[in-house]
């Protein structure tokens, strides 16, 4: 009876794994509309810049992408920032996008827990942007900043616009937060460890670490806000835009719950 139990525990877990690796694999076909293949699917990213990301800003490559790791009520969030800086490498132009159960705003703390709740046994409908906790930066735990040339970054956008209108599906464990990161990832030509399930915050340092870079970066400070013909200057943000500041600027005074980790 025992061998028996042993051996159908193991055919449990092989059958999980091939699930995982099929949807992981299904995210380059339905989630992914430039064509990028997914890290578990095995294959290549056709569309990948041939252009190498660097770890330091350069006048070509000016553009940024940012991969974050936040805390959260449960066991975290990842998404990315990217955007545009000056010469000084003061941002002037940034978006954040993640993936996540519907309902999420970021003028409302956990407005997604029902879909968050029941996506961990079913697909449930899905956001791609800046969930609520986000713009904060109190609850980052760890970043990977790289720098793009214009052609990898203009790809970026494009592809997370189309997702911005396709929405797929989300669930915790088969298609994801993380899931969606090292899709973006692979788009932009970084190295990309491998997994099959990844809290937020390892997959950004295992990230950061398979590129070559083992220390934490400090964030970014927006670029100074032109008021007329003076120059009004801005105080350290933490890579934080102009128009995220006022999103987040009328709830900063009071306290508010953990956001929820999706």
């Amino acid at each position: 009876m025992l061998r028996l139990l042993n051996f159908a525990g193991r055919f449990l877990l092989a059958a999980i794994a091939a699930v995982i690796f099929q949807f992981s694999s299904a995210w380059a076909d339905d989630g992914n509309p430039t064509g990028v293949s997914s890290a578990a699917s095995g294959s290549k990213t056709h569309l990948a810049s041939s252009a190498k990301p660097s770890n330091e800003y350069n006048s070509i490559q000016r553009y940024f992408v940012e991969f974050r790791a936040r805390n959260a009520a449960s066991y975290g969030h990842i998404y990315v920032m990217y955007g545009e800086v000056n010469s000084r490498q003061e941002v002037t132009k940034s978006h954040v996008a993640g993936f996540f159960p519907a309902g999420d705003r970021r003028d409302c703390a956990n407005c997604s827990v029902y879909a968050w709740t029941i996506g961990h046994l079913i697909f449930v409908p899905s956001e791609i942007g800046a969930s609520d906790g986000d713009l904060e930066e109190k609850y980052v735990l760890t970043r990977y900043r790289v720098w793009v040339d214009a052609a990898t970054y203009k790809r970026l956008v494009a592809y997370i616009n189309k997702l911005e209108i396709e929405k797929p599906l989300w669930n915790a464990w088969l298609r994801n937060c993380v899931g969606f990161t090292r899709d973006v990832a692979e788009l932009i030509n970084l190295k990309v460890p491998f997994f099959i399930l990844a809290k937020p915050e390892s997959f950004v340092t295992d990230l950061r670490e398979a590129n070559g870079l083992t220390t934490e970066q400090l964030p970014l400070r927006d670029a100074p806000v032109k008021v007329g013909a003076a120059v009004k200057p801005v105080p350290k943000t933490a890579g934080v835009s102009q128009q995220e500041r006022k999103i987040k600027s009328a709830g900063d005074t009071a306290a508010k719950p953990l956001p929820l980790g999706n």
